[in-house]
């Protein structure tokens, strides 16, 4: 499902990315409210901090499907879309030809984001027993919560769509929503080359955020290979 609206559009994944998120420094904060020493009963802390451990399970698993979504073209490797390429294979290689993952580009991304999550742990280890130790353990609590609504704050920025750029060729497809129809161009038929379609498009641009922007990105690449990205 996706909302549109002037300028702005939401998609679905990226509004389950921002209740997950945002459901965590709210869970940090209620954990604060529900301990603030030994007269509260130990439930409700119990609960509110099992809570939270489950919700940075749920933000971790978005964040991997976010690198694999990012980062995987594991459907555009080299002589995927040359058509000379697949009619020199033998039929039986055709049949057994299988698309592999991009590993070097999504274990990056996985090294980049366990090497900063270890070393922000590293930090907060430090950190946080100065700061019990100064403010007290539901204070200190309240900056963990404060401190994850500031990096959910950042996430949602950075996964917001604000860019809109062209993932396919003007020549392919004037206003055809599928591919055959008879809008598209010549160029879809040439022999040589062909543009690369993802599914059943309803248009040739598409709106990107600050992580598909990238150089290494699924879309630059898909991009590239459309002729329409330049360094």
């Amino acid at each position: 499902m996706t909302m549109r609206a002037p300028r702005l559009t939401w998609s679905s994944h990226l509004m389950r990315r921002c209740m997950f998120t945002l459901l965590l420094p709210f869970a940090g904060l209620a954990y604060t409210l529900s301990a603030p020493g030994p007269s509260i009963s130990w439930v409700s802390p119990t609960v509110f901090c099992g809570l939270v451990g489950f919700l940075s399970n749920l933000a971790i698993a978005e964040c991997v499907g976010l690198i694999m979504e990012v980062f995987d073209t594991c459907d555009l490797q080299p002589g995927v879309n040359q058509k000379h390429r697949l009619e020199s294979m033998t039929e039986t290689t055709r049949r057994r030809r299988t698309n592999y993952s991009s590993f070097p580009r999504v274990c990056a991304g996985f090294f980049a984001a366990q090497s900063l999550g270890f070393f922000f742990a590293a930090a907060s280890t430090g950190v946080s027993g100065a700061v019990t130790r100064a403010l007290g353990a539901q204070q200190a609590v309240a900056v963990v919560a404060a401190t994850l609504l500031v990096i959910t704050v950042l996430f949602m920025c950075a996964m917001f769509r604000y860019k809109q750029v062209q993932v396919i060729p003007s020549g392919v497809f004037d206003r055809a929503t599928r591919k055959g129809s008879i809008a598209w161009g010549a160029g879809a038929e040439d022999p040589e080359w062909r543009p690369v379609i993802i599914g059943n498009p309803s248009g040739k641009m598409r709106r990107v955020n600050l992580l598909e922007l990238g150089a290494l990105t699924r879309w630059t690449e898909i991009r590239r290979l459309n002729k329409l990205w330049r360094k």
